[in-house]
């Protein structure tokens, strides 16, 4: 037999594993502990709950005890309210509206007064009768729980600056007695008290647009 008539053997045929079975697949993930598993889903819900209760408190609402007299009847020593911070985002603070400040020589400590005077407004007060620009506001004794007879100097307020009062009007310290209220330093709008239940509701709004 001449060399041209060797003929090399053919390679072997190529092995092709099957694709692994999903029962084999399943087998080989580790399992996960039931015990585990159930710990790890109730971090994450505390985690987004608290997240959730951060961002309510910080940009939609947040709740605040009233300390003192100075907005009888309106509002009572004590009692809980709703305060949305998320009202002067949406829109403009309105004359008659409740609000929770810092109080502007004390950061720290935050006051709630009603808005009697707007940016650009004159305000002035003659034997207890508030004028806006030279007009009367509305008969007052409605939410006020003491009328004073004082009277004080006009006050233009600037830009960004308000005129705030408190229903009880001789047990007040507010804007007759340390000035205008900065804009940025109101922190909401008193929108609901909560507690005690006899007293719970939404908190009235006065139209408080001064007289022609």
């Amino acid at each position: 037999m001449s060399d041209s008539d060797l003929i090399a053997p053919p390679p072997p045929p190529e092995v092709v594993a099957d694709p692994p079975s999903q029962a084999a697949i399943a087998a080989e993930k580790p399992k996960e502990s039931g015990f585990g598993h159930w710990v790890w889903e109730i971090v994450q819900t505390l985690v987004l709950a608290g997240l959730l209760i951060v961002f309510f408190r910080s940009f939609i609402f947040q709740n605040y005890i009233v300390e003192g007299e100075s907005m009888v009847p309106t509002l009572l020593s004590e009692e809980r309210l709703i305060v949305s911070r998320l009202a002067y985002v949406l829109g403009e603070p309105q004359r008659g509206d409740i609000i929770v400040f810092q109080y502007p020589y004390d950061p720290q400590r935050d006051f709630v007064k009603r808005i009697i005077g707007l940016p650009g407004e004159t305000v002035a007060i003659n034997n207890g009768i508030v004028y806006i620009d030279g007009k009367p506001l509305p008969d007052e004794s409605a939410y006020l729980d003491h009328m004073s007879m004082e009277t004080k100097p006009p006050v233009t307020l600037g830009e960004d600056e308000y005129f705030v009062m408190g229903d009880n009007r001789p047990g007040s310290s507010d804007s007759r007695s340390w000035g205008p209220l900065a804009g940025h330093n109101i922190i909401g709008k008193a929108w609901l008290i909560y507690f005690p239940l006899e007293n719970a509701g939404l908190i009235p709004h006065y139209d408080l647009e001064p007289l022609e």
